[in-house]
């Protein structure tokens, strides 16, 4: 499990430096300049290390948009679920006892019960925003995922979460280095009380 996160963390890193191609890009890149994503700190550009754009048809383009809200969402729960556990606030008690303050030690100690719960929970948000909340996706214009159903949400809010999604995902593979190798993030581990 480490090992696959650390691997994980360096073939997402790696894609990072990677140049930019000045190439003509095709018709599916026009889908990429009319959805939020544009930010002033790469020019007024939306962030598209892999050229994404260029793979698919504005469909798999919406579908993208949608994954990486997705994750950003994720990104930014583990990373909150990640410092709180490190500063021992609300340890889960167990018969076997409390899972501790180590993410690691406490994801080791979870039950098999635990994980059920945990993919099943996930499996019934990921069917529904799939099937019943809101408007699907692949029917809105720019792919952003809305499962609350809050009407004409602003591009500048998308564009926040998008921003503070990604930078919880960086967050998040920092912690799991940071733990896994020591000294390779620095002020990681440092005292989490506030």
């Amino acid at each position: 499990m480490k090992v696959l996160a650390v691997l994980s963390a360096l073939a997402v890193s790696a894609s990072a430096f990677a140049p930019q191609s000045n190439a003509i890009r095709s018709t599916a890149l026009n889908g990429v300049d009319d959805i939020a994503g544009k930010s002033i700190e790469l020019g007024n550009q939306v962030w598209d290390p892999l050229n994404l754009a260029d793979f698919g048809s504005e469909k798999t383009l919406k579908w993208f948009r949608a994954s990486e809200v997705k994750h950003c969402r994720v990104a930014m729960l583990a990373t909150c679920g990640w410092a709180h556990t490190c500063n021992g606030w609300g340890k889960i008690e167990y018969p076997e006892g409390p899972l501790g303050s180590n993410p690691w030690e406490a994801m080791e100690k979870t039950p098999a019960m635990g994980w059920v719960q945990i993919f099943v929970a996930a499996g019934i948000v990921e069917v529904l925003t799939e099937t019943v909340l809101g408007t699907h996706y692949l029917n809105t214009e720019d792919g952003h995922v809305n499962p609350l159903m809050f009407t004409d949400v602003p591009d500048k809010m998308k564009d926040k979460e998008l921003k503070n999604g990604r930078l919880a995902m960086i967050g998040i593979f920092s912690f799991f280095l940071g733990s896994l190798v020591p000294g390779s993030v620095p002020l990681y581990p440092s005292e989490w009380v506030l």
